[in-house]
């Protein structure tokens, strides 16, 4: 019986998804709706999609509540350039379009709420949301991302094994914050609404890899689409209907559009690093957080692979300018927003890296190492009591406490992570209150 087109199009769509699915090279994009599936986890029906992809990213309609008609236009531009463009290959990109900010029906859910369960039923490593306001003659884009607990603790959990002439023990560090602003952006309202016709562009296949070609479709909701192949600056598209076409993957958001694509840019590298070690660039797109979160990258790097005997004094510079801040009305030092505790819990590790170095070139006396390693516990004490949730700094709190003998303060610190753990379990909304207990540097 011979095929009709269409059945031989979908055939020829299902031989070239097994070939790139079992190569391991997928990429693949899906336009799915939000509350089509919230409703379908909810039913315990939800399936994961691309599910052979390595690498999955998830993107949200940013919250638009000004009316500003660019919400699906950003998320749209940016879930295009992380398929497009991905740094990694077997990508898959969920495209989650709906208003997050709307409560759901039933439950009433909003943002986190959203986010946290789709993200999770999907095994989704980065997902990407926003939220976009007027400002007088201009428009603010913020954006943000989070880090699936899974890639945290693959790609950016680091430990250190103290030296026996400190003491035993490893220390733990995670690169942090897991959720930060990555970008803010302004630009004058007309600039800002050329967005929208460039994301109009980006969900309509042309014919042939031109600008000028016919269109030939447009890219489905709630079905696959997946790279075939590549000719200059255009990818072909194809589709499980056995429809394919031409998208653009490079020059299609420049001018005002180009500084939005650091958001994208920096969610690949991210993905990067967890594949090849690779630190993504420091671009001044990018917010306070996402640069600090480069920043520890960078320094756990010059710590783990860079044997000069002035590594550690780089470290130390890198982190210098987010730990410890001053609050210039009370002059007191805190533990800055970017990163948290984290930066300064890297940093009093780097103490200790430096410390061990010494030892092993030239043997101190006891009491030097134990007033350096009473010097970093202090620190870390302080640290903690700014932000008391931070799992890695209370743990390596209880180490160095155990060394310096002080049963006490190390029960407590175990206890209190252990605490801190738990209630990182639950939404914030239903988080476990801590005992109220403080570490404070010996007085």
């Amino acid at each position: 019986m011979m095929l009709t087109n269409t059945k031989r199009g979908f055939r020829m769509w299902l031989i070239a998804l097994a070939a790139l699915f079992f190569s391991g090279a997928a990429s693949a994009g899906m336009q799915l709706d939000i509350e089509k599936e919230l409703q379908l986890l909810r039913d315990g029906k939800a399936q994961q999609h691309i599910g052979k992809a390595r690498y999955r990213f998830a993107v949200f309609t940013f919250d638009d509540p000004d009316g500003t008609g660019l919400g699906n236009a950003v998320a749209s531009i940016l879930s295009h350039d992380l398929l497009m463009n991905s740094k990694v290959s077997s990508v898959g990109v969920l495209r989650y379009v709906g208003n997050l900010g709307k409560a759901s029906e039933e439950r009433k859910l909003r943002y986190f709420d959203k986010v946290e369960p789709l993200i999770e039923s999907q095994g989704v490593q980065v997902a990407i949301w926003g939220t976009i306001r007027r400002s007088g003659e201009r428009v603010r884009i913020d954006s943000f991302m989070q880090l699936s607990p899974s890639v945290m603790r693959s790609a950016f959990s680091f430990s250190f094994n103290m030296p026996p002439e400190i003491g035993r023990g490893r220390l733990v560090h995670r690169i942090g914050p897991d959720r930060m602003l990555t970008q803010r952006l302004e630009l004058p309202s007309e600039q800002a609404l050329s967005l929208v016709s460039i994301a109009a562009d980006l969900d309509r296949l042309r014919a042939t890899p031109n600008d000028n070609a016919p269109f030939a479709g447009q890219l489905p909701l709630g079905s696959i689409y997946y790279l075939q192949r590549r000719q200059g600056a255009w990818v072909q598209v194809g589709m499980q209907s056995g429809q394919s076409g031409w998208l653009r993957s490079t020059g299609f958001c420049t001018g005002p559009c180009a500084p939005l694509l650091s958001v994208s840019r920096f969610a690949s590298a991210l993905m990067a690093y967890d594949d090849r070690a690779s630190i993504p660039a420091r671009s001044e797109g990018l917010a306070a957080d996402a640069k600090a979160f480069i920043d520890q990258l960078l320094a756990v790097e010059v710590l783990n692979g860079t044997p000069a005997q002035y590594a550690e004094q780089e470290v130390l510079y890198r982190l210098s300018p987010w730990c410890p801040a001053k609050d210039e009305a009370t002059g007191k030092e805190h533990v800055s927003t970017p990163g948290g505790a984290a930066i300064c819990n890297l940093r009093a590790i780097t103490r200790l890296v430096s410390l061990s170095r010494k030892i092993a070139k030239q043997p101190q006396d006891g009491q030097l190492t134990g007033n350096e390693v009473r010097s970093v516990a202090d620190e870390l004490a302080t640290v903690s009591m700014s932000d008391p949730r931070h799992v890695p700094t209370l743990k390596n709190l209880a180490i160095l406490f155990g060394i310096l003998g002080d049963a006490e303060r190390a029960q407590l610190a175990n206890r209190l992570a252990e605490e801190a753990g738990s209630a990182s379990l639950v939404s914030a909304h239903d988080a476990a209150p801590l005992s109220g207990q403080t570490l404070s540097p010996e007085p």
